[in-house]
């Protein structure tokens, strides 16, 4: 987002804090309960989007040089992403060719090559296999025909991007959408790997997108946290194909209002947090401090169950402060977490118990939740379902 478009964003948010009002045009929007508890759905969404979907995994700081490697297992297919010997960002399946065991453990690291625990069979960071344990005994057979499988993989401006089957490489316009200069602008392979932790909800993957995606309820459900600091139901709302920017403003807002009329002179990251919606899973908060990207799982092959990991890359330009002043990455993710927790996913797992009770039929998303609107409609669209219509009521 360059400065002319900031300059935009901030004059649409004292726009509608002048005008007092959340949204120019729009209505309600129905979405059935069933969105949410049925079965055969959450079948169509896991092999729509977590199986032949390239899915934005997180920064480029996670793998932080050659040789590091990254295990994941959250899409349910287990999935294994380097940085080979020269640098390129690869993705595998994490299964070895011979029994199908886990090749490398979970987690981040670094090695120069990957022994499957099981009969130690040895894979090199190019996928290639290496080495056949006792291979004389084993038989006849050819190493370059048993590499990893590799997965379409793509490191888009400081994103990395893996589809977990294989099949046509990631293309970038699909993946982002006409958000290329945004990431370009926030240079986000330059923020380093900070911190991680995983969440579970006894709710439905799309209502914890959900939590993130609208701030209508921040001065309610968040009155004592973060509502104190987030300014309540205003926010910005623009559209890049099945991706979004929104923007939060903050309580500085206000006072920046009262310094100076001249917005050039604001300083954006400071007052606002800019989000986006990047489909079909991951939300991604930006500010001062650096880049929380959180992506939603379900959890169980469950409709009623979901995992969102939470990983926080640090602004280079703010963390040797952060580091002299001994701020504690951990403890950061842990109060993030908490509000998470005990605030918003303790209200949606009771919405997803009413849901499973049928005690009523549908949700209303109103027109200052067109995030929401615009999510659930794509994610729809997606599994080849029909859209909700906008209607007035």
């Amino acid at each position: 987002m360059d400065k002319s478009e900031r300059l935009r964003v901030l004059g649409d948010i004292t726009n509608h804090i002048a005008n007092d009002t959340t949204a120019d045009a729009g209505g309600i929007m129905r979405v059935p309960m069933s969105d949410f508890t049925c079965p055969e759905i959450l079948g169509q969404e896991q092999d729509a989007f977590f199986r032949n979907t390239a899915l934005c995994m997180g920064l480029s700081g996670a793998l932080p040089k050659p040789k590091t490697y990254w295990s994941d297992n959250e899409t349910g297919i287990p999935i294994l992403m380097v940085r080979d010997g020269e640098g390129r960002f690869r993705a595998y399946a994490n299964v070895c060719r011979h029994r199908g065991s886990q090749v490398a453990p979970e987690g981040r690291g670094s090695k120069e090559c990957f022994t499957c625990p099981y009969h130690a069979w040895t894979y090199g960071v190019d996928g290639s296999l290496l080495a056949i344990n006792k291979k004389s005994h084993f038989g006849d057979i050819s190493r370059k025909k048993l590499s990893l499988f590799e997965l379409p993989s793509a490191e888009l401006h400081g994103m990395l991007w893996v589809r977990p089957t294989q099949g046509d490489a990631v293309d970038e316009a699909e993946c982002l959408g006409g958000l290329e200069d945004d990431m370009a602008h926030w240079q986000l392979t330059d923020f380093p790997f900070a911190h991680t932790q995983v969440i579970d909800v006894r709710a439905n993957w799309k209502m914890a997108i959900d939590t993130f995606a609208e701030n209508y309820h921040v001065n309610v459900l968040h009155a004592e946290t973060v509502g104190k600091e987030m300014k309540a139901n205003l926010q910005t709302c623009d559209i890049f194909k099945n991706n979004l920017r929104f923007v939060y403003p903050n309580q500085k807002l206000d006072l920046m209002r009262l310094m100076s009329l001249n917005m050039e002179r604001w300083p954006y990251p400071q007052i606002a947090t800019t989000l986006y919606y990047i489909y079909p899973n991951v939300i991604m908060m930006v500010d001062g401090f650096g880049v929380d990207l959180l992506r939603f799982f379900p959890l169980e092959n469950s409709p009623s169950r979901s995992r969102t990991v939470h990983t926080w890359y640090v602004n280079p330009k703010v963390q040797p402060q952060l580091k002299e002043f001994g701020y504690s990455y951990e403890e950061r993710a842990s109060q993030f977490g908490e509000v998470i927790v005990n605030e918003d996913y303790e209200t949606i797992a009771k919405i997803q118990l009413n849901a499973e009770r049928g005690t009523q039929p549908e949700m209303l998303l109103g027109r200052n939740e067109a995030v929401l609107q615009h999510i659930h409609n794509v994610l729809r669209f997606g599994v080849g379902r029909d859209l909700m219509p906008v209607e007035e009521i």
